[in-house]
């Protein structure tokens, strides 16, 4: 089968699951979406909680990327879950 030259060949995705996500970088988008916030959202949480990856920039501007290391984002993630399932445990208040 002849490719037609507009074509652009099918690129192999990259596969993430033999990187250690200690050493993998993702944005402040991916991180966000990781542990299903909105961007804004995981700013605030940057912000107010003590547990929530700071992040390191790229580079010395004020406008450099923030980059954070995927375990770290993981383990947030971990801790936001367990966070709402000891909330499930407790039973509502009649106030």
């Amino acid at each position: 089968m002849q490719q037609n030259q507009t074509e652009q060949p099918q690129k192999k995705p990259v596969p993430v699951n033999k990187f250690d996500p200690r050493f993998v970088q993702v944005s402040r988008r991916e991180a966000a979406a990781i542990i299903g916030r909105s961007p804004t959202e995981f700013d605030r949480l940057r912000k107010k909680d003590k547990r929530c990856p700071k992040g390191y920039k790229t580079g010395e501007g004020v406008a450099a990327r923030v980059m954070f290391r995927l375990s770290e984002v993981y383990r947030y993630s971990e801790a936001l879950l367990e966070d709402a399932k000891e909330g499930e445990d407790t039973p509502p208040s009649r106030d």
